[in-house]
């Protein structure tokens, strides 16, 4: 008997955090469930084939103009977890963009949804993670991708991107795949001046 209280309690349990529930500013509800998203009850999106972490602090309506975005976050693994961010209305979720985020648990801050450049606008992305480099003088370049949340879009931010990677890389490359086409080129480790 115990078993089955301790079964149906933990079956009961993963039930309840496989939902999202969320409220816009005019009451309406949003809500995803099995990982279909819903407007007031009324489903809006095919099935999201992805897995979603149903629990995350990140999980959050943001309305700006009219426009409703939601931001889920997604399961990477084996690399980090990522925001995917869709535009609601009563009829549709559409899907914008998928991005990698950094705070203090995925790589280092700053977290996502605070203005990173303060430029009065609320931004999210990061560095994703990168494979080790043999020699001790050099390393895989490690791009960013940061966007920023506009009048009810999500515009790419070039120039926080570019600032981030300067910092990380000590040098910004707006194409770092190598000459196959993989991610990323060999570049020499910042503040290394020793040639390879």
């Amino acid at each position: 008997m115990k078993l089955l209280f301790v079964s149906l309690f933990f079956s009961v349990s993963l039930w309840r955090q496989q939902k999202i529930s969320l409220k816009t500013q005019s009451g309406d509800s949003i809500t995803v469930v099995k990982e279909i998203i819903y407007y007031n009850n009324k489903p809006i999106s095919k099935t999201i084939e992805k897995d979603i972490v149903y629990n995350s602090k990140y999980n959050r309506l943001i309305e700006q103009g009219g426009t409703i975005l939601l931001f889920l976050e997604m399961d990477g693994r084996p690399d980090y977890n990522y925001l995917e961010a869709f535009r609601i209305t009563k009829q549709k979720a559409t899907d914008l963009v998928a991005c990698v985020y950094n705070d203090n648990h995925q790589r280092h801050g700053p977290a996502p949804f605070t203005d990173m450049d303060n430029d009065g606008k609320l931004e999210f992305g990061g560095f994703d993670l990168t494979e080790g480099y043999a020699a001790e003088d050099s390393m895989y370049y490690c791009p960013s991708k940061y966007y920023e949340i506009s009048h009810g879009n999500i515009v790419f931010d070039s120039a926080l991107t570019k600032k981030m990677d300067l910092k990380e890389n000590g040098i910004y490359l707006p194409k770092p795949l190598d000459k196959d086409g993989n991610c990323c080129v060999v570049i020499k480790k910042p503040g290394n001046t020793n040639s390879r």
